[in-house]
């Protein structure tokens, strides 16, 4: 059988790589929370706007009748 040994700076490297990757991972977890807010607020705004839209668009044919 096998006896694996690991020195310290190979320990070191694994850890700062899976650190890397922690980092990446909720960092790109964070920035899509925050285009789906901007998504949402976005969708709202358009919603807003449609209603207004119809709004305007039925009284401009009340005053062209």
């Amino acid at each position: 059988m096998k006896e694996i040994t690991l020195d310290i700076k190979s320990l070191i490297v694994v850890f700062s790589f899976i650190a890397v990757l922690g980092g990446f991972y909720y960092s790109t977890l964070y920035r899509l929370d925050a285009l789906e807010l901007d998504l949402e607020n976005v969708a709202e705004q358009l919603d807003v706007q449609t209603g207004e839209l119809k709004q305007i668009k039925k009284q401009l044919r009340r005053l062209s009748k």
